[in-house]
């Protein structure tokens, strides 16, 4: 049960017109999830910052989308919020991703096949636990695969966006939106 009421997606499309177009389009998804609903309630400029900073992070640069996502997803995962591992999971899908059962992927990063997605999961898990064992270490690998310092920058605001993201969630106690629910068990029937 949330800590905040959601607001209806007519409300918000009604009162926030513009946002609402921008969420629909730039998260491919046609709706607007809960979290920015119920957010927007409690504090509206909280809301349309986090928005924002989702925008710049996960919507434009050059990582692709599908990657970002299970970035997105992984440390939810890590961090056990439920929102953002099942919603980053259903965008995955949505944005390619082959993998039905992400978190097999998740409990071996090493036994990743595809050495630029294992690479941007290490970088993240090693973020996500403050153990960068050699500060480096993470960005040498991403520079062998051709990552450029945009590219592992953009990595970096990613992660940082995404832990933002699983504490806002999981302070207002955020429910799954069912679409997501549906995309994800859609995928695995």
């Amino acid at each position: 049960m949330p800590s905040f009421t959601i607001m209806s997606g007519a409300e918000f499309e009604q009162r926030y017109p513009d946002i609402h177009e921008q969420v629909c389009e730039e998260l491919g998804l046609g709706f607007v999830p809960n979290i920015f609903r119920c957010l927007v309630n409690a504090n509206p400029q909280l809301a349309l910052a986090s928005w924002q900073m989702v925008r710049t992070n996960l919507c434009r640069g050059v990582v692709p989308r599908m990657v970002k996502e299970l970035l997105f997803s992984f440390i939810a995962y890590k961090r056990q919020c439920n929102y953002c591992y099942i919603a980053h999971h259903a965008l995955a899908l949505n944005y390619g991703c082959e993998h039905k059962q992400v978190h097999s992927l998740f409990d071996n990063l090493e036994s990743i096949d595809n050495p630029t997605l294992s690479a941007v999961l290490l970088l993240a898990d090693e973020a996500t636990n403050a153990s960068f064992p050699e500060p480096l270490l993470s960005y040498r690998r991403l520079e062998k695969l051709g990552f450029e310092i945009e590219e592992i920058t953009e990595l970096l605001g990613m992660i940082s966006c995404a832990l933002y993201m699983v504490n806002i969630a999981d302070g207002l106690r955020m429910p799954v939106d069912e679409r997501f629910i549906d995309v994800v068990d859609s995928e695995l029937a």
